[in-house]
């Protein structure tokens, strides 16, 4: 690796200072969407850029409490510029700077991110997390969401940007540019790990796996992969759904609830998906277990909603109650569905009697959209609140107390909602 100019090193003091600050540099434009990190693990994570330049990348990283500026990896850009890199060798529950810089001195944004705890440690974390984040909306929750320190990460849940009417790979790349060039995204995504997931605007509204095109399917997938850095089996590098520990603390569970669908044999999930969720589930030993859903499984029993009900779980009822008593038969506590999709707020069990009603579900978001256009939300049991206000989420996980403490805010940073469970 080659060594550190001075010009570099003040440059990256200079980042430092913004980055304790929780708001990265706005970007330059030889890294036009800033730097991210993505699915963390106790000793490392993804790091991510999108590159204008034709140099290869010397990533650096360093503890935030500390001051050492190591070269710890080569990274080479795709011969599009989008560079994701793992590095490892990392501390258990540490925060980390880090900074993608080139051989000719261009340097990006500085980024932030905290490795995953050690897999027997007991401490508190907050997650954060939203959906629906469309180009052209105000994007102040993410704003309010980039200021923060102590997120330890930040689950988007599907529609991350709107790429609907794309159908070529330069069309796909061109609505993630405008959705993630956002100053305050790229303020967020450097400020802490991401975990994400594709919903159905990053190919398009409602598809499902058996009912898309195919060659419109590749091109937003390697558009999505380009943009997200999330971790894929190498064996099944199309598999999207996951399993991220954070110690004794939280185990959760990331669905893909779009590409496996096969509504004529009643197929939300493919059954190795299902199976993997129950069985992953019933022998976790976190004292929390966050199911990441893109869409709801709540139960929307309101006539208002019968539109809706065909695209989500309520759609596919045979493996709804199969996983919904699955589940509660397994014993495990501490189980939340955490969802997106709906354009509103919402937070209640998951169904007022029967399979799920002794189950949570936290509806987020949308983070920057108009509200759904139903005439009424969702009120009265089995649901507390709902709210078309702009917003994120926060997840407060207590393993001491077995508490989870959730609380909705709003772009203004107003708590609309706060609730404990546990």
């Amino acid at each position: 690796m080659r060594a550190l100019r001075r010009r570099t090193v003040l440059a990256g003091l200079a980042s430092a200072f913004a980055a304790a600050g929780c708001a990265p540099f706005a970007s330059k434009p030889s890294f036009p969407l800033g730097v991210a990190a993505g699915d963390a693990l106790p000793d490392g994570a993804l790091l991510w850029t999108h590159f204008t330049g034709d140099d290869a990348l010397d990533v650096v990283v360093w503890p935030e409490a500390g001051d050492a500026l190591t070269p710890l990896r080569r990274a080479a850009p795709d011969e599009d510029g989008f560079t994701v890199v793992e590095v490892n060798g990392l501390d258990p529950g540490t925060w980390y700077l880090f900074r993608f810089e080139s051989a000719d001195g261009q340097v990006s944004p500085n980024g932030r991110f905290r490795t995953a705890l050690a897999p027997d440690a007991l401490e508190v974390i907050t997650i954060g997390a939203t959906s629906c984040i469309k180009h052209g909306h105000k994007y102040d929750t993410l704003a309010r969401a980039s200021e923060r320190t102590d997120l330890d990460a930040f689950v988007f849940l599907g529609d991350a940007v709107y790429t609907d009417g794309a159908s070529t790979l330069s069309d796909f790349r061109r609505k993630w540019a405008d959705g993630l060039g956002g100053p305050e995204y790229v303020a967020l995504r450097g400020s802490t790990s991401m975990i994400t997931q594709w919903d159905d605007h990053e190919v398009r509204n409602n598809w499902e796996g058996d009912k898309v095109d195919e060659k419109l399917l590749t091109a937003a997938r390697r558009a999505f992969l380009e943009h997200q850095p999330i971790r894929q089996d190498p064996d099944r590098p199309l598999r999207f759904w996951r399993q991220l520990t954070w110690g004794r603390t939280a185990e959760l569970f990331i669905l893909d609830a779009r590409s496996e669908r096969d509504r004529a044999q009643g197929q939300y999930l493919s059954p190795e998906q299902l199976e993997w969720l129950i069985s992953s589930v019933t022998n976790s030993p976190a004292a929390f277990k966050l199911i990441l859903n893109t869409v709801p499984i709540g139960a929307f029993d309101s006539p208002f909603f019968a539109p809706f009900n065909e695209d989500n779980w309520q759609g596919f009822p045979a493996q709804r109650e199969e996983l919904l008593r699955g589940l509660e038969a397994s014993g495990a506590t501490g189980v939340i569905f955490v969802s997106g999709d709906f354009h509103f707020a919402c937070f209640g069990r998951v169904a007022k009697d029967g399979p799920g009603s002794t189950l949570f579900e936290a509806l987020v978001g949308p983070g920057a959209n108009g509200p759904n256009p139903l005439p009424a939300y969702p009120s009265g049991d089995p649901w507390e609140f709902s709210s078309a206000v702009n917003n994120y989420t926060s997840f407060e996980l207590d393993p001491f107390t077995k508490k989870a403490t959730i609380r909705y805010h709003a772009g203004d940073g107003r708590i609309i909602f706060e609730r404990v469970v546990g």
